[in-house]
């Protein structure tokens, strides 16, 4: 959206005052038109929580107010501050702008350290999982409180503990994305203390970690991790970065074979990773170990790419598509998306729902799931598009392997 774009919506939900948002003011409830302003704000800088902070606390004295909160738009600070000085309000501000540059000492940078990171609602490990991250993935970091909360490629925001991820400053992530490195291709291997499969392990592996490459010893690569500990990983399960690239394929048929390897491993709310996934994060994952990065949740994937309606005998989805499943839309309400699934043809799509596993839309297919058949919404098809949209992307394009 356009600057002039941005300013039109933004004094539209002025003038609208909807309250649907309401911030919190100690000692009572926040006026009317503040809450539709700090609503208003929202919709434009935050609208989705998942991917950016605008969360305001309110103490009011009269005319006097202090903010509280913090946000990921210094843009929507300045706006409300503006704002509220038209009003007449006399402001204190305490209002955090994240990454907090100052609590970080300048490490708002951040390197996963695990094979999988989980990230949480809030910086505790009874909090649930909301996604993961994977290791040696360039992250964000935006604030510590003996957890940290980052930010994903895939600009997911969430907490993960301290183990999970080594904070750096800017220069040592390019030093890192910069370094050559290997990728995990296996679903499941160890890195070694030496070069031989019976010595102490250092750590397990998924596909889809990258680490630094050191050298060479015989069937082994010698590894680093972003910590500094370093360990030998068999030539068998990974391979050079660069390598990895060259005979890198995107088309549909090597994805799909991809998303077969996969068959059988559990469901795992909020994961993406080899050891357990849900149906988005099962779709993140294949494609991400096609060097494609794409949004985390269904809801987010459903929204990208080309939208298509698919026709009664599903002669206009071509292998690769997603299909989109959930509550279709009523004349009063927009469809909900709660499931997804990898178009494979001839009417049959591979999923996480349980397990991974294949399902068909046909009736005299021994596949056929009436189920989600019943809720089937819409397709969209995202390959054509990977680096053509902003939230459509690989390693070389996505910001944070190039910072």
């Amino acid at each position: 959206m356009n600057r002039n774009r941005l300013i039109l919506a933004f004094w539209l939900f002025i003038i609208s005052f909807l309250p649907s948002v309401r911030a919190y003011a100690e000692g009572g409830e926040v006026p009317p038109k503040v809450a539709a302003l700090t609503d208003s704000l929202k919709r434009i800088y935050a609208p989705d929580g998942r991917v950016a902070l605008f969360r305001v606390d309110y103490t009011f004295g009269g005319k006097r107010v202090m903010l509280r909160g913090e946000t990921t738009s210094s843009s929507a600070k300045a706006a409300l501050m503006a704002l509220l000085g038209e009003r007449g309000y006399e402001v204190t501000d305490c209002l955090r702008v994240l990454p907090d540059e100052k609590a970080l000492e300048g490490k708002t940078y951040g390197i996963i350290n695990l094979s999988v990171a989980s990230m949480r609602v809030r910086p505790d490990y009874s909090s649930e999982m909301m996604t993961q991250a994977l290791l040696g993935m360039p992250v964000r970091v935006l604030e510590r409180d003996g957890w940290y909360r980052i930010q994903t490629p895939d600009n997911y925001i969430a907490w993960t503990h301290r183990v999970s991820v080594l904070p750096v400053t800017r220069e040592e992530l390019t030093a890192w994305n910069r370094a050559e490195k290997v990728v995990v291709t296996s679903h499941y291997a160890f890195v070694y203390s030496r070069p031989d499969r019976r010595s102490q392990t250092v750590s397990d592996v998924v596909a889809g970690n990258r680490l630094k490459l050191e050298g060479t010893k015989g069937a082994f690569y010698r590894v680093s991790y972003p910590d500094g500990r370093q360990g030998y990983l068999e030539k068998a399960v990974a391979c050079p970065e660069g390598e990895w690239r060259k005979h890198l394929k995107q088309d549909a048929a090597s994805i799909i074979r991809t998303a077969q390897t996969l068959m059988g491993v559990p469901y795992l709310w909020a994961g993406t990773s080899s050891k357990g996934m849900d149906c988005s994060g099962f779709v993140r994952t294949v494609l991400f170990m096609h060097d494609m990065i794409i949004p985390r949740d269904a809801s987010q994937q459903a929204y990208v790419g080309e939208h298509i309606d698919i026709a009664p005998d599903f002669s206009n989805l071509r292998p690769g598509d997603l299909v989109f499943f959930g509550r279709k839309a009523t004349p009063g309400r927009k469809e909900r998306v709660v499931h997804v699934g990898l178009y494979m043809g001839d009417r049959r799509f591979i999923h996480s729902q349980g397990d991974v596993r294949v399902s068909s839309f046909d009736p005299q297919d021994g596949l056929f799931d009436a189920y989600n058949l019943g809720r089937l919404l819409f397709a969209v098809r995202v390959l054509p598009y990977i680096n053509k949209e902003k939230e459509l992307n690989t390693t070389l394009t996505n910001e944070y392997y190039r910072w």
